[in-house]
């Protein structure tokens, strides 16, 4: 039988935001999938921002190697991607939803940004889930609907899903959902998912203002014109009842992809892999969205079930982005033709003990580069073209980063060792040119 993949992504999902780890999130499909599944609960992006992420994604190469460091830029159509390796293998690959490489915006996505994808229905990026709900097909057609842009996507998802399995032949489906990314807009039935509840406060929390105004299309000039700001500016609270409303919602989707799965006869050939690009802060820390290394920001939620394979139920193992590209290729039964970074999550996944390599982050966008090492005990940070060591945190003993210990005297062997391991990582990068030179 054909061995499939099914991806699912969210975008500025936190690695917090499921039911089965918060009891006040309704997620009942994702936390059947986990228990169906393997749950990682310390998975990371690689570089938490959108675009930085999906080239990372398609390339499995660290943001540094790839040259995907902005919103804007598209993976070098000289780059062997995951899709590249599985059309070699007889695999027939599909995007679905948000796509965002290559360019920004509310417009047909041209071939050379699919990331070698076969078909392709979705956009680039735009930031609205009621309104001009536009998607475009390989012809560069536009497609309007009339519903949220969440439900439109798992529509268009299924639909291509069952096209997929009409094939004699196996798949990969990457189906990318843009909730629950600013603005915070659920259809009615979901906020009302959340009416009366009382949202606890992020960890190490300070007031923030959670509005944040959107690119494409421009929020209102002044912010206090947009529908949105008058919904949830200067108001944690409702900013967090729509937030995990969105979530409910994708939820409620990702419960009607699995179901297609299952009708299509699909689910015992497939692996289903769930997780997002990065995360969203919400007053963690004192900060609000995206681009940082601390946990509400780099964490991000990772579910695998893998067909025909005895899985444990938990992995506490420290795994990234970069492990996705090499799962599916093992689970396609090959290996990569490059050189890879990350290293597959199935041995993990089936309870066996491996060595699997520290995590790596990184992010450009900000005043300074940082990077970030975690290991199963601590978590590093160094920022500038120095590599200044400027946050350690013991994750065993401090999961919620609250005592900076970068400082402290007793830790200075720590620093010393996990600053060489990412000076090793990083040797050859250029700070003047944002990229490693080989």
């Amino acid at each position: 039988m054909p061995k499939n993949i099914l991806m699912i992504f969210t975008d500025q999902m936190h690695k917090y935001a499921l039911g089965c780890l918060s009891p006040f999130v309704k997620t009942p499909n994702l936390d059947r999938l986990a228990s169906e599944g393997t749950l990682f609960t310390n998975a990371y992006s690689n570089n938490p921002v959108c675009t930085p992420f999906r080239g990372l994604l398609y390339s499995g190469r660290y943001s540094m190697d790839c040259g995907v460091q902005d919103n804007c830029d598209a993976i070098s159509p000289n780059e062997l991607c995951l899709p590249d390796e599985l059309h070699a293998l007889g695999y027939d690959t599909s995007f679905v939803g948000k796509l965002h490489l290559g360019d920004k915006g509310n417009c047909p996505v041209p071939r050379e940004f699919w990331a070698g994808h076969n078909h392709f229905i979705g956009y680039q990026c735009y930031n609205g889930f009621l309104k001009d709900v536009c998607f475009y097909d390989e012809n560069l057609t536009e497609h309007r609907f009339d519903g949220h842009r969440t439900d439109v996507t798992a529509q268009l998802g299924i639909e291509r899903l069952r096209e997929l399995a009409a094939q004699d032949k196996p798949f990969m489906e990457t189906i990318f959902f843009q909730a629950p990314h600013y603005p915070e807009q659920p259809s009615p039935e979901y906020e009302a998912l959340y009416d009366g509840v009382e949202f606890p406060m992020p960890e190490c929390f300070a007031p923030v203002q959670p509005y944040t105004p959107t690119q494409s299309p421009p929020s209102p000039r002044p912010f206090e014109l947009c529908p949105d700001y008058q919904r949830y500016g200067n108001d944690i609270q409702i900013y967090l009842k729509l937030y995990y409303g969105m979530v409910s919602q994708i939820d409620a989707n990702v419960g009607k992809i699995l179901d297609e799965l299952e009708k299509l006869g699909l689910a015992d050939d497939t692996l289903v892999l769930f997780s997002a690009d990065h995360g969203d802060m919400q007053g963690s820390h004192g900060l609000v969205n995206k681009c940082l290394p601390y946990e509400r920001s780099c964490g991000i939620p990772l579910i695998v079930k893998v067909p025909g394979m005895k899985q444990v139920p938990v992995v506490d193992t420290p795994v990234s982005a970069v492990d996705y590209y090499p799962t599916c290729m093992e689970f396609a039964g090959s290996s990569s033709r490059k050189t890879l970074p990350g290293k597959s999550l199935l041995p993990l996944a089936a309870g066996e003990k491996t060595d699997h390599p520290a995590v790596f982050a990184e992010n450009h966008l900000g005043k300074q580069d940082w990077f970030m090492l975690r290991n199963e005990n601590y978590k590093l940070v160094v920022t500038g073209a120095a590599g200044k060591p400027t946050d350690l945190y013991d994750m065993k003993n401090d999961p919620t980063e609250s005592r900076n210990l970068a400082d402290d005297a007793s830790y200075t062997e720590v620093v010393k060792t996990m600053s060489e391991q990412l000076a090793a990582i990083t040797a050859g990068y250029d700070p003047s040119l944002r990229r490693r030179i080989v």
